[in-house]
C-alpha cells in the first residue's frame, strides 16, 4: 500500500559501523583479557566489556569522522565501574565501511596519572 512505510524495528539494513560493533566489543574482549557484557549492558550490568575487578569498558564505533562524548556517556561508565571497583574507560573506533582505521580510550585524569606513575 503507497504511503505505509516498514518500522524502523522491522528493517535488517544495517549501516557498517552497527555491523562492526559486535565485533569491536569481542576483539576489545580478547585483547584485554575480559569478557562482553551480555545484552552490551542494557541489564543490571553496565557497560560493553568488563575485566572483572579490573576496568569497565563501554566501546562505540563510527564511520564519521568525528564522535561526540557526553558527560552523560561517562558518568554512566563510572558511575558502574566505580561502583565494582573498577576502573572505567570509554573507547571509539572509527572505521571506513567497517574496517577499523583508528581506536581511541577516553579515561578519567586519575586513571591517566596511574598509568604515567606506573611508567615512571
Amino acid at each position: 500500500m503507497p504511503g505505509l512505510r516498514t518500522p524502523r524495528r522491522l528493517k535488517t539494513f544495517q549501516t557498517p559501523s552497527h555491523a562492526r560493533s559486535p565485533k569491536q566489543e569481542k576483539c576489545l574482549a580478547h585483547r584485554l583479557g575480559g569478557e562482553r557484557v551480555r545484552g552490551s549492558g542494557c541489564g543490571t550490568e553496565k557497560g560493553d566489556v568488563r575485566i572483572k575487578g579490573v576496568a569497565r569498558v563501554e566501546t562505540k564505533t563510527t564511520g564519521a569522522q568525528s564522535f561526540s562524548v557526553t558527560r552523560e556517556m561517562l558518568d554512566k561508565i563510572e558511575t558502574a565501574a566505580l561502583s565494582s571497583g573498577e576502573v572505567p574507560a570509554f573507547v571509539v573506533e572509527f572505521n571506513n565501511d567497517g574496517v577499523p582505521a583508528g581506536e581511541f580510550a577516553v579515561v578519567p585524569m586519575w586513571v591517566l596519572e596511574m598509568v604515567v606513575e606506573g611508567v615512571e
